[in-house]
């Protein structure tokens, strides 16, 4: 590991607010290229060199920990490390995110249209023979459970995050699960059977231009599949 926070002239902070200028000093530094896993020091090291109590270091450390930027080892050979990444990390506090703001039927159709077709396009080009097994389960788990609307919208939700994994792009899958609370709700109430059918059918015509390696089929799939699931409105609808 790279003794990165040895090397950066830090500023000592006397002000009111000094936890604040902890955090965006540390955050400053993070984006100008620490890397994870890069040692920050203790927090009496750290109170040192900020000029700050511990109590503020503490605080800071909560704070920045609260973002995912550190990560924390307590005992005797304790302190503060730039943390590993985590996309999931992020994409449940965006989600959480979504959910508070109350985010609209269209804004949320408008973010899987924007977003879906690519992961199936990437999919087609990069899913292994494994991971389209993992599809075609999903869509007959889907079949399977037409009946029961809270059980069949998670499986199908499943379908699209099974999709954006195999596309092998992070930032995608993140955004995919990001979306997924909200399209429960959204989704689950009114799911009737007819509409869970007819949803199962599009998967797996998604999955057989998967599996045949045809990037546009598949883009094309999924786009016609979402275009109807954005007409249909909140009411009988379905992932």
């Amino acid at each position: 590991m790279s003794d990165e926070a040895g090397a950066i002239a830090w500023k000592q902070v006397r002000t009111a607010r000094a936890s604040e200028h902890v955090v965006s000093q540390i955050k400053e530094a993070f984006f100008a290229g620490m890397r994870a896993g890069d040692w920050l020091g203790t927090e009496t090291e750290l109170a040192q060199r900020f000029g700050v109590s511990r109590i503020t270091v503490r605080d800071a450390i909560r704070s920045l920990e609260a973002q995912g930027i550190v990560d924390v080892k307590v005992g005797a050979r304790g302190g503060l490390r730039i943390a590993e990444g985590d996309p999931d990390r992020f994409a449940d506090a965006l989600s959480i995110q979504l959910h508070l703001t109350g985010i609209s039927w269209d804004e949320l159709t408008e973010a899987m249209r924007a977003v879906e077709p690519m992961t199936a396009s990437l999919a087609a080009q990069r899913a292994t023979p494994e991971d389209v097994e993992r599809m075609r389960a999903a869509v007959a788990d889907c079949d399977r459970h037409s009946g029961e609307p809270a059980r069949f919208t998670e499986r199908a939700l499943d379908f699209h995050l099974l999709v954006a994994e195999a596309s092998g792009n992070r930032a995608l899958r993140a955004s995919v699960r990001a979306l997924r609370s909200v399209q429960m709700l959204k989704f689950r109430p009114n799911t009737s059977t007819e509409v869970a059918h007819r949803v199962t059918r599009m998967h797996g015509r998604i999955v057989d231009a998967i599996a045949a390696g045809d990037a546009e089929a598949a883009r094309a799939a999924m786009n016609e599949h979402l275009e109807l699931v954005s007409k249909g409105g909140s009411r009988n609808t379905a992932v």
